[in-house]
């Protein structure tokens, strides 16, 4: 969608009251916080939930006109670009469903939108995999990952209650589910999709799905400042 960005940044969650007072400084509407897991090697440890990896995930939409202020702020404001700080990211959207939901992530403001911007005109160079599989999994999808040249990964439980679930995409998401998100390389997404999908996919016990999205914008990963 022309003008709209989708933003995902994910953090230490002692970090989570400073991270909502940016986004507030900043005029940013319509955030969603999950709680969530590292999965940095010591992926036992993550899900056990103990302190050093606990991690927390904010979702909402940004104009583009707010992009640059946004990203210089978690890098001067936050210190995002400080080893373990944490990672944002930046994703085009195909639509918003109608008036009131565009209102509820920007507010009143007019969007301003670039007429001459294309959708396909560039591919991005970075991607987000997210991979939805049988709880308990996660390790599997991260070990064959990191066979393929993933890094770290982030994981995060949905859950629902009663006959309520959860979805994402349009993917029902049952208590009994986690999300696998991984940022790569587009030159290693085939690899490292085909990797999960042999050692966690539909055909094995951990019944994974798993698609990826396009990232305009990344920050917080070395191993990305760079790219071309």
């Amino acid at each position: 969608m022309k003008g709209l960005k989708y933003f995902m940044a994910i953090t230490k969650r002692e970090y989570s009251e400073d991270y909502l007072d940016f986004f507030h400084r900043h005029g940013v509407k319509g955030v969603i916080s999950l709680l969530c897991n590292g999965t940095a090697k010591e992926s036992t440890l993550s899900l056990l939930g103990l302190e050093r990896t606990e991690k927390v995930m904010f979702k909402t939409m940004i104009p583009e006109d707010k992009i640059g202020e946004i990203l210089k702020g978690l890098i001067v404001e936050m210190d995002i670009s400080s080893a373990g700080n944490g990672i944002a990211a930046l994703m085009p959207i195909d639509s918003i469903g109608g008036t009131s939901s565009l209102k509820h992530f920007i507010g009143e403001k007019p969007l301003e939108k670039k007429e001459n911007e294309s959708m396909n005109s560039t591919e991005s160079k970075v991607v987000m995999i997210i991979t939805i599989v049988n709880k308990g999994n996660t390790d599997l999808v991260m070990d064959a990952a990191r066979s393929a040249g993933a890094g770290g990964g982030t994981v995060v439980r949905a859950k629902g209650t009663g006959a309520q679930m959860a979805k994402f995409f349009g993917v029902s998401i049952s208590e009994e589910k986690e999300m696998v998100y991984i940022v790569a390389r587009r030159d290693t997404r085939d690899a490292i999709m085909k990797a999960i999908m042999e050692k966690a996919g539909t055909q094995t016990d951990a019944h994974g799905i798993l698609f990826s999205l396009p990232i305009d914008s990344v920050v917080g990963l070395k191993a990305f400042d760079n790219i071309d």
